[in-house]
């Protein structure tokens, strides 16, 4: 296997697509975090607002349209994914290194053990107590669910998602007798949130509401907390977990003028105090920003591990183009997060708490 992986690395320098391990691969990842530095120093320097840039939050529709996103991204064949993802949870969010950037850098965590550590941190800032009835937006293959059934016996979790790859695995999951997804704690429904009826998900049922890297894809954010908030219980709580800048990144607005496009159609990236004003059915209770390297260096693991399969990956399942496009994607996400030492670019948690009567005040 050895000699075929530098084969085909010899093969796609050529091209000139590196392996990350390599001082070209190194070299040309430094080049793209200068030049996203001096991206982002320009908009600190002239910053604009949400309103400025003509975009609403308030309207339109609740989401970019499913299929497009499934399709270019989610959609991929499951055994890419598992070529890279954590063999624990096979979680496709950030996991947890640290709070500061020498804490992150310094981490000796293995990405198993770091997904463990996101996990445990949203539990408690969730405030998961034990006994709750979840509702988890957008549930991938199970990797909350999977951590929560295991952490706290009494929970009960509802997940949801309208990836045909995710939920055929998550089937062959609830079917495995000593898999946590087995039993009457778990229950999966197939569809996407913004079409599913609230009725059919469970009017007034939970406890708590959540999501994990869900809202990059969300376009009218008060239309979805006002579905959100039809869920809980009285005095309910959701919290959530997306990528987000410190100040607003106009082009990670608009999916059509950045390469990011290309892997997230419709994806975009809010600046951190966008949600928390979105209060018209909640209170925020408190949110957090962490610091963009625990991302950072989650891709890099996953890009080491992606490249490290790419014979196995080749012919059965990718061609050449295939994976230069995915190795490119992994290039230009861990670039972003980089400038900084990750203080500008990375992922936020909000916790708010059900309104008993909406607030006449609402974002505009």
């Amino acid at each position: 296997m050895r000699q075929n992986k530098d084969i085909f690395s010899k093969k796609l320098s050529d091209r000139n697509i590196f392996d990350p391990s390599s001082n070209e691969g190194r070299l040309y990842e430094k080049r793209l975090i200068r030049f996203f530095s001096r991206e982002f120093k320009t908009l600190q320097t002239h910053p604009l607002s949400i309103e400025e840039l003509g975009i609403s939050t308030s309207n339109g529709p609740m989401m970019e349209e499913t299929e497009a996103v499934m399709e270019d991204h989610y959609d991929e064949q499951q055994e890419f994914f598992f070529s890279f993802l954590d063999t624990r949870y096979r979680a496709y969010s950030m996991a947890y290194y640290g709070a500061k950037p020498n804490d992150i850098i310094e981490s000796t965590a293995t990405l198993e053990e770091a997904q463990y550590e996101k996990f445990r941190l949203i539990a408690e800032r969730a405030q998961i107590k034990g006994n709750e009835r979840i509702f988890n937006i957008g549930c991938g293959f199970g990797s909350l669910e999977t951590f929560l059934l295991n952490e706290f016996p009494n929970i009960e979790i509802v997940g949801i998602t309208p990836s045909k790859v995710q939920i055929s695995h998550l089937k062959k999951r609830q079917q495995n007798a000593t898999d946590p997804l087995n039993g009457k704690r778990f229950t999966l429904i197939e569809g996407s949130f913004c079409r599913v009826s609230e009725e059919l998900m469970g009017l007034g049922s939970y406890d708590l509401v959540i999501s994990l890297g869900v809202l990059e894809h969300a376009l009218n954010l008060r239309h979805l907390m006002q579905k959100i908030s039809r869920l809980l219980v009285p005095h309910g709580r959701t919290f959530h977990h997306l990528i987000t800048s410190q100040i607003t990144i106009p082009k990670f607005l608009d999916p059509s003028k950045t390469k990011i496009g290309l892997y997230f159609p419709g994806g975009r990236v809010w600046p951190h105090n966008e949600l928390a004003r979105h209060t018209e059915h909640f209170e925020l209770v408190d949110s957090w920003f962490i610091n963009g390297l625990n991302y950072w260096r989650t891709l890099d693991e996953w890009h080491r591990r992606f490249w490290n399969s790419i014979p196995s990956l080749y012919h059965r399942f990718f061609d050449e183009e295939a994976i230069i496009h995915w190795n490119n994607y992994f290039y230009l996400c861990k670039a972003v997060f980089a400038p900084f030492e990750g203080t500008f670019y990375g992922n936020s948690h909000y916790l708010f708490s059900k309104r008993s009567q909406p607030s006449i005040y609402s974002t505009p």
